[in-house]
């Protein structure tokens, strides 16, 4: 049995990431979820009501924490998503999003993509599926689970993915200095 139901990792960006700690609470808040044990790793977002908050969790004990989840969420960086995987767990990754001040541009949500359409990630962008995503994941953590050797197969994807998300990168920074000139 796992010490921990839900692990979320915010990163420590410091755009607010409250939607997705929102997302969490209202799961925690629904019959049978109560007695969850949840962590949320916050880095500037504001603590959650119904999980336990805490700023910046120094990497052995995250790389811990993430081998002991039965379920662990993030934001769509793409390193945390790798690590993750690597401590054998697919990621449920909700990206951040610029349109409502989450971050400064599109890369989460354009790299989470890519790795969604991979098979390398759970993706959701919206709430509902990110409840009954949830749910599936504590109801059947086994489906969920990444093995040493998927890890290495995927190493291909994930290497064409990164630098697919190099040139958006590229691409969305000479797209920013344009517009200043």
């Amino acid at each position: 049995m796992s010490e921990l139901d839900v692990l979320v990792i915010l990163g420590t960006d410091h755009h607010h990431f409250d939607r997705l700690v929102g997302w969490l609470d209202d799961f925690l808040e629904q019959p049978g979820n109560e007695s969850l044990r949840a962590l949320v790793q916050l880095g500037d977002t504001a603590p959650p009501h119904r999980a336990e908050g805490i700023g910046i969790v120094a990497y052995d004990e995250l790389q811990r924490l993430m081998r002991r989840a039965t379920a662990v969420v993030t934001h769509g960086g793409p390193a945390t998503m790798l690590e993750v995987r690597k401590q054998g767990r697919k990621p449920l990754v909700v990206p951040r999003d610029p349109a409502l001040g989450e971050h400064v541009d599109q890369h989460q949500q354009e790299f989470s993509r890519r790795m969604g359409k991979l098979g390398l990630i759970t993706l959701c962008e919206e709430r509902g599926a990110f409840l009954d995503t949830l749910a599936a994941i504590l109801k059947d953590p086994d489906a969920h689970a990444v093995s040493g050797q998927e890890n290495e197969r995927d190493r291909a994807q994930v290497t064409a993915a990164v630098a697919a998300t190099g040139s958006i990168i590229d691409r969305l920074a000479t797209g920013h200095r344009r517009k200043k000139r």
